[in-house]
């Protein structure tokens, strides 16, 4: 019989903040459940506020920890500043981020409008830097240690035909990471990143109900011999915001059970 999955003791945890952008759904939802599960306030922050609110109602109701909702595009910096700011006003500090909203379509590169260029690099790019930045400017202020993990994805390092945009805005996040930890780990902000491959959200399965995504030809690739869920991206996220990473800066760790070897 397999060992069960190891989950992080709640007190791990306990009493700190997390603001998880995209936090309503799919990747981010998980991360915000499993930070909750550990003790931790999560601010959960999207487009779609009655979504995010919704999200609260069940971390709240299953975690039994407060947790708060925040209507939020990163793809306008002033709203970044403002997410950060509210965050840390209702909980009276600010311990992680979790840069996890992204914009993702297909759009070949012959059809790529300035615009629709210019959304994949607002909110894949711009969105951390801009929450980031306001983060870790008022930790460094107030000598308060925060961690931040940016949110990837293989396909920084695979483009394929229509992710051109997707793939590079993605590739420029990895490189940010970097950076930010370069000028921040000194000021006690460490910064790492998480890039999964393909997850089964529900945009994912929506795809291969459709058959527009050929389930069993990805599986095949995958040496695992499944998809990751949700839980498996969430838990390193938890690792790489814990103390028991300490030591890590500037690392954006993949999460695919093999898929882009």
């Amino acid at each position: 019989m397999d060992a069960p999955a190891s989950k992080p003791p709640r007190a791990e945890f306990a009493g700190k903040v997390v603001v998880i952008t995209g936090g309503s759904a799919g990747i981010g939802r998980a991360i915000a459940g499993a930070f909750a599960t550990a003790g931790a306030h999560a601010v959960i922050a999207g487009r779609d506020f009655e979504a995010a609110r919704r999200a609260v109602d069940e971390i709240e109701r299953d975690a039994n920890v407060s947790a708060l909702a925040i209507q939020a595009d990163v793809g306008i910096p002033e709203q970044c500043e403002r997410l950060i700011g509210e965050a840390a006003a209702h909980f009276g500090a600010l311990d992680a981020l979790v840069n996890n909203a992204a914009y993702f379509a297909l759009v070949p590169l012959l059809d790529a409008e300035p615009e629709a260029a210019r959304r994949f690099l607002d909110v894949n790019l711009l969105g951390p830097l801009h929450c980031a930045r306001a983060a870790a400017r008022r930790a460094i202020e107030r000598k308060h240690k925060l961690t931040i993990v940016n949110i990837s994805s293989i396909a920084a390092a695979r483009p394929a035909p229509g992710c051109a945009l997707y793939s590079a805005s993605k590739a420029a996040l990895d490189s940010l990471t970097r950076a930010m930890a370069l000028e921040w780990t000194g000021g006690g902000v460490r910064v790492n990143g998480v890039a999964p491959g393909h997850v089964s959200t529900p945009g994912v399965l929506a795809d291969f109900a459709a058959g527009r995504l050929d389930r069993d030809a990805m599986i095949a690739r995958v040496p695992a011999g499944r998809i990751a869920d949700g839980q498996d991206i969430a838990e390193v996220v938890l690792f790489l915001c814990s103390e028991r990473s300490r030591h890590v800066v500037g690392q954006t760790v993949t999460v695919d059970g093999g898929e882009g070897m």
